[in-house]
């Protein structure tokens, strides 16, 4: 081997080398450097300075290789960056021009085995301004070599000025191959490795600072700033008491920010390792730097002294044995592909940095590259007593406030941790937010000071119906009450309760139905003094009795009928017993706003109702608020439909009746019924309405909905989703708001404007109303900084007095508020966070529904709201189970009734929601609950899950066969024992395209070959994969050919041909495919796919000339017996007209099944879509919420949401993907350029019956011109469904029946419906 190479690539090379072969157009894989200098620079000097060094730092000048062995690489001087000198001196902006130029090198991506790793130039911008740009590939350089060969530069520039004498030349490259060689080959290796997996036999999770998948992305948001000099000092002085390296100390404290900025009990960070010094790196330029693992764990409680010590004995021992890759480290542990990653942020301190020096110049480094950022980097240079700090971030994870927010908290969060490092105090007691932070969260975004008038709910509603006689105050099924006829009603109720014993102090319970009774009663009881309480005669008699007995109500308002379900001592007043008239004199008025005004119980955590009081001063700023605040006058009318027992009733009732408008009141049942209710809405000119966002979901997806106009819709009880926000204003035209707010502060206390403009996700709960207070703490009761989970806490003039009879639990709920003395807090137990930049409030779940696992804390409701959201289930119950001392998340859950359970399938929709480690470990499914005495689900009673086998063909033989069934095992979540066998097929075990997608990264990363997406679904067993893999004839394929086998089976039986939908692409059949090829016959399947998702390739012309051209392919696959031709929507359409084709060449065809496709004539009634349209059509082909991202209007964006996302359109290629977006957005002019000719014989058409209940054009008969005969078929499933597990079960064994029919028709015929309608499909039915 001569000094000049050839060498294979060093292991500090090899990670990067695969990282940019797997993602080649990232330019982030440059390193690079702006020197600005100041002064009379000899321009010839430095030429030569630059050239000499640049020769020295020989790896600069390496060329690469791919060869049968490897990587190969040797020094080319013709690749030995010259410097290019590029006079500016004319140019207006001489400097932006040059940030231009380096910006645009920056982020052009560069192939290493065909281009030069480095360049250099040196910009003249004016007679003593210059900029010296030096950029390298990071397999030629790392942080420390774009150092070296910079100041290399500068000592051979001082020389050639004879400043200084000329040093000793810079180490050449063959040392370094050399020295790796020999590390590989070393015991010490042997060793290293076994101290880091000995290290990390049980890696705890790695939690990072943002939410997200960190892969590289092609650019970065670096930002910095100097520390506070004082901050400096103290570093070093507590480092010097402890006796550890400052840099050790400065690691430690910045892991701990990230653990509880994480809010984990541990995470794993990187700690760059420079691994130079007693190699032969330690003057050589090269890439050597190395990332190791740390630990980090700091516990509540434990003294910050103990921490610091444990950490930084922990990097002393990881830097002894560094020089082992972090990169084959991933590999040992099985953390290669997906989100499964060995560090989050890294932590780089440079205790040494030294500002270059050119004699006579001033001159200023800026950093414009340091190589590929995932995460997070946090560096920090030192330089005599200046510490600067740098944050280089994804910008895919992070946006630039929240790097800044980083930026400026980290210096404060430092400056704390050392004063409680030097005070003994614990690792707690150093707060997280910034004083910024706290002084903002707790008083700028409180700032909800509002004048109120000190007076009474009943005060209010007096005055309307005084100012008000002759308006309308209350409709009801036809009849109405004026203010003058409430007035009388009321008050001489009221007279009558007052005689009865009514008057402050007391209670009066109210249990009517929802009629103009139910308002004159509350009505009478305020103004009686009283309080009232709300009951529902539908709860338990043992409820209603209880109730009473801690309430002690005077008497109950309801209908005499009511007595027979209440205690017998509580007397029932009737309506048909309250007084007609009265004398007409006003009520003598004694209550106060600090009168109880209501009293509602909510169920307790024992089972103990509790009930909480509500004064008159807090629902009275609540009411005022929102009339004031969403602008409510007298022509409003507002709908009463919620009951009476829950909060949000009370501003139905009385906002209305201290506004002066109108209050139409449901009848007591239409609440739950969309239809009745938006025949309410509609005839009865509502204009305000409330709903809980489960019912909104129900109410919007009813027709009747459609259209409507209202002028405000409030939303409160549970989470908004994005999505039904989206839905909503897509569906009907109004104003929503949602509002937050427990019982416990009189109804809601946040508000958020979810306008059609808002596209926030999540939707936030928002902003305090008037005099009310919004504080997320953490268990220390001390702010936490934005997007940082926290406890809600609540606080104003709307807190309840607290629980009636209960000062116990009053006192654990309403506690002092620790940042305003003298005033009170209320513990919601709900988890949330508050936004960077406006301080919105978003929910996240609550506190007692939370766990943790592996050191991550879980919202088990976020688990049980994406198994809901999958439509597998009816009911989810998530725990946290130890069987075995092993703790895993189980999920717990009912079926949709009649659906088949596939726990694969739902496994793969929770993996596309969830992260990794919050995907249950097993799904169990129950028919029925086990409960304890008091009616609640007994979580112990529950059973313990069963893992199941998967055990196929024979053993094992290859290496590469055993690491396949490794992969298989932990992408698919299978159990070790008893092992797959060779045969086992990767879809079959639950695999799907997403995981087929990662599956493949895994093998590339592995074993540097990708085999393809259509080589997997052609062939999807270990034993096919692993002889493709250890083929030499491997090639790369996006599974984007014209043809790809989907599914085989019989080749002796004719097999059946899938046409692509409207997105070009056939994977989504798979597992109709599949139970195809398992059905009897045993049928293989093809998938036939657009020849346009190659963007190389024109549009077709016509879905004439497509039918041609895919009649062709098929011909060249089937030449005798039938063909067999469906298609899922436009598939349809391309499928009758193949069927055409292939007739008018007299060839046979068989079955022509149209899932759910209807003719052209259809669509081309239609208006023609919009461009945005058919990008929504692409969001559901990959499984999104096709109305739920409106900000995506263009392919740009739509590409860019697919890139970051996990579906598997989103993984495939650049050109593929934009392959697909050109497929669907050209369809709708094939579509409606398409003219059908008429097929002979039967065309079968399977309808989604649950869907186009607004488009009642698309139907089965449509087809007739173009058939001799139409077999029409149902499913209970939508347009979309239409290839689901749950279609499958239905739609498979009516196509197979068909086909085996056609191909012996002596067969008994399957069922025909009588004439006049579809035969519908059942799952498992005899068809």
């Amino acid at each position: 081997m001569t000094p000049n190479g050839p060498w294979p690539l060093t292991e500090a090379q090899e990670g990067l080398w695969y990282a940019q072969r797997l993602d080649p157009a990232n330019p982030s894989f440059h390193c690079g450097h702006a020197l600005w200098i100041d002064g009379p620079l000899d321009v010839a000097a430095f030429r030569a300075a630059a050239e000499q060094g640049a020769r020295e730092c020989q790896s600069l000048s390496l060329a690469l290789r791919e060869t049968a062995q490897g990587v190969t690489q040797w020094i080319d001087p013709t690749r030995t960056p010259a410097l290019e000198v590029v006079d500016l001196t004319e140019d207006a902006d001489a400097q932006q021009r040059a940030r231009n130029a380096m910006q645009a090198d920056m982020q052009t991506p560069i192939d290493p085995l065909q281009d030069a790793l480095a360049k250099q130039v040196l910009f003249k911008l004016g007679d003593t301004a210059f900029c010296w740009y030096q950029r390298a590939h990071h397999l030629a350089t790392d942080g420390f070599a774009m150092a070296l060969w910079s100041h290399r530069v500068a000592d051979l520039y001082a020389a050639r000025l004879g400043v200084s004498p000329e040093r000793k030349p810079l180490s050449a490259f063959a040392g370094v191959a050399a020295d790796d060689a020999a590390y590989r080959a070393s015991a010490q290796r042997a060793a290293d490795a076994g101290y880091w997996r000995e290290r990390f036999a049980q890696p705890p999770e790695v939690a990072g600072l943002a939410p997200g998948r960190a892969v590289a992305a092609h650019r970065c948001h670096r930002i910095s700033t100097a520390l506070p000099l004082m901050v400096a000092a103290a570093l070093k002085a507590q480092a010097t008491r402890l006796d550890i390296g400052w840099p050790d100390l400065l690691t430690a404290l910045t892991a701990l920010y990230c653990q509880r900025m994480a809010a984990a009990d541990s995470t794993v960070l990187g700690i760059p390792f420079m691994g130079r010094l007693g190699t032969a790196a330690a003057r050589a330029s090269c890439i050597a730097m190395n990332v190791l693992p740390l630990r980090v764990d700091g516990q509540p409680g434990q003294a910050l002294a103990d921490y610091v010590e444990q950490s930084a004995r922990a990097q002393l021992q990881a830097r002894r044995h560094g020089r082992y890759r972090s990169e084959q480290l991933r590999r040992d542990l099985g953390l290669l592909g997906g989100q499964r990653r060995l560090f989050a942020a890294l932590i780089n301190v440079q205790p040494y940095y030294q500002p270059l020096a050119l004699p006579g110049l001033r001159a200023r480094l800026e950093i414009l590259g340091t190589g590929p950022i995932d995460d997070l980097t946090i560096g920090f240079r030192g330089f005599g007593d200046q510490l600067d700090l740098e944050l280089e971030a994804n910008p895919d994870l992070y946006a630039l406030s929240t790097v800044q927010a980083h930026l400026a908290r980290l210096p404060c969060f430092l400056a704390a941790a050392l004063d409680v490092l030097a005070s003994g105090g614990a690792v707690d007691d150093v707060p997280l937010a910034s004083p910024a932070e706290t002084r903002a969260h707790l008083f700028e975004h409180n700032a909800s000071d509002h004048p109120v008038a000190n007076t009474t709910l009943t005060a209010l509603i007096e005055a309307q119906m005084a100012q008000r006689p002759d308006s309308t105050a209350l409709e009801f099924e036809g009849d109405r009450l004026t203010y003058a006829e409430l007035e009388q009603r009321s008050r001489c109720l009221a007279a009558a309760l007052r005689q009865q014993g009514a008057g402050r102090g007391t209670l009066v319970a109210v249990a009517l139905p929802r009629s103009l009774d139910l308002l004159v009663a509350l009505v009478a009881v305020l103004r009686a003094g009283a309080a009232y309480l709300p009951l529902d005669l539908s709860h338990p008699t043992e409820r209603l009795a209880r109730i009473a007995q801690l309430a002690q109500p005077l008497c109950v308002l309801a209908e005499a009928d009511a007595q027979a379900l209440l205690p017998s001592d509580v007397p029932v007043w009737a309506p048909s017993d309250w007084p007609d008239a009265c004398a007409a004199a006003a009520l003598h008025s004694d209550i106060t706003p600090a009168d109880a005004a209501y009293v509602i119980y909510t169920s307790g955590s024992t089972g103990e109702p509790k009930g909480v009081v509500i004064e008159h001063r807090a629902i009275v700023n609540r009411l005022e608020w929102m009339r004031q605040h969403y602008g409510f006058d007298a022509d409003d009318r507002i709908l009463q439909k919620t009951p009476a027992t829950f909060d949000v009733s009370v501003w139905e009732f009385f906002l209305p009746l201290i506004t002066g408008c109108t209050l139409v009141i449901a009848p007591p049942q239409a609440h739950r019924d969309p239809a009745w209710l938006a025949d309410i809405i509609r005839t009865q000119q509502i204009g305000t309405c409330h709903f809980v966002p489960s019912m909104l979901a129900a109410f919007l997806a009813h027709p009747a909905s459609r259209g409507l106009r209202l002028r405000r819709i409030f939303c409160s009880g549970e989470e908004l989703p994005a999505a039904l926000r989206d839905r909503l204003h897509a569906t009907l035209s109004s104003e929503l708001h949602n509002l937050y707010g427990p019982t416990e502060a009189a109804v809601d206390v946040s508000c958020w404007p979810a306008s059609a403009a808002d596209h926030s996700r999540p939707v936030p709960i928002g902003f305090p109303v008037w005099n009310t207070r919004l504080y997320v703490l953490d268990a220390h009761m001390r702010p936490v900084p934005p997007d940082v989970p926290g406890d809600l806490y609540l606080g104003g003039v709307q807190l309840a007095r607290g629980y009636l009879g209960r000062e116990d639990l009053t006192a654990e709920r309403f506690l002092p508020d620790p940042h305003r003395p003298g005033e009170r807090i209320y513990k919601t137990g709900d988890v949330a966070r508050w936004r960077q930049g406006d301080g919105a409030i978003v929910f996240l779940g609550r506190s007692d529904h939370q766990v943790k696992l592996r050191g991550l804390r879980i919202e088990l409701g976020e688990i049980e709201a994406a198994l809901l959201a999958t439509r597998r289930v009816t009911r989810a119950e998530v725990l946290l189970r130890e069987d075995g001392g092993d703790a895993r998340l189980v999920a717990y859950v009912q079926a949709v009734p009649g659906a088949p359970w596939d726990e694969a399938a739902l496994h793969q929709q929770l993996s596309a929601r969830l992260p990794d480690y919050m995907v249950p470990a097993a799904c169990v499914p129950l028919q029925s609950w086990p409960v304890t005495a008091n009616g609640k689900l007994d979580r112990q009673a529950l059973p313990a899950p069963v893992f199941s086998a998967n055990v196929s063909g024979r053993a094992l033989r290859t290496p590469t066969e055993t690491a396949l069934a490794g992969l298989f095992a932990e992408l698919l979540h299978l159990p070790a024992t008893p092992p797959l066998g060779a045969d086992a097929d990767f879809f079959s075990l639950g695999g799907d395209s997403l995981s087929a997608v990662q599956l493949l990264l895994l093998i590339e990363e592995r074993w540097r070959r990708n085999p393809g997406l259509g080589a997997l679904f052609e062939a999807p067993t270990i034993a096919a994969l692993a002889s493709a893999i250890d083929s030499e004839t491997v090639r790369f394929d996006s599974g984007l050919k014209p043809v790809i086998q989907l599914a085989a089976g019989d080749p002796a039986q004719p097999p059946l041909f899938l046409i692509h939908p409207a997105g070009g692409i056939a994977w989504g059949y798979r597992a109709l495919a599949r139970a195809l090829a398992n059905a009897s016959p045993s049928r293989s399947v093809w998938g036939l796919q657009s020849p346009a998702l190659n963007p190389a390739l024109p549009l077709p012309h016509s879905i004439a000339a497509l039918g041609e051209a895919y009649a062709d392919r098929i011909e060249s696959l089937h030449t005798t017996g039938p063909i067999h031709l469906a298609g899922w929507s436009v598939g349809g359409i391309i499928a009758q007209a193949i069927a055409v084709a292939l007739q008018q060449r007299g060839r046979r065809v068989g079955l022509v099944a149209l899932l759910d496709a209807y003719p052209a004539d259809c669509w081309r009634d239609e208006p023609e879509p919009t461009p945005q349209q058919a990008l929504r059509a692409l969001l559901a082909i990959a499984g999104y919420d096709p109305e739920g991202f409106p900000e995506l209007d263009t392919p740009a964006k739509l590409i860019e949401f697919l890139r970051q996302g996990d579906s598997a359109l989103g993984n495939l290629p650049g050109e593929a993907l934009q392959g697909v977006v050109r497929v669907v957005t050209d369809t709708n002019r094939l579509i409606r350029q398409h003219h059908h000719q008429r097929m002979a014989g039967t065309l079968t058409h399977i309808r989604a019956a649950l869907d186009h209940a607004a488009q009642p054009q698309l139907q089965a008969q449509r087809w007739a011109p173009y058939a001799d005969e139409i077999d029409t078929l149902e499913v209970p499933l939508m347009h979309a469904q239409m290839t689901s597990a749950a279609a499958t079960q239905r739609i498979a064994p009516a196509l197979a029946a068909r086909m085996a029919l056609i191909e012996n028709p002596h067969r008994p015929p399957w069922h025909r419906p009588e004439r006049g309608g579809p035969q519908p499909l059942f799952a498992n039915a005899p068809v």
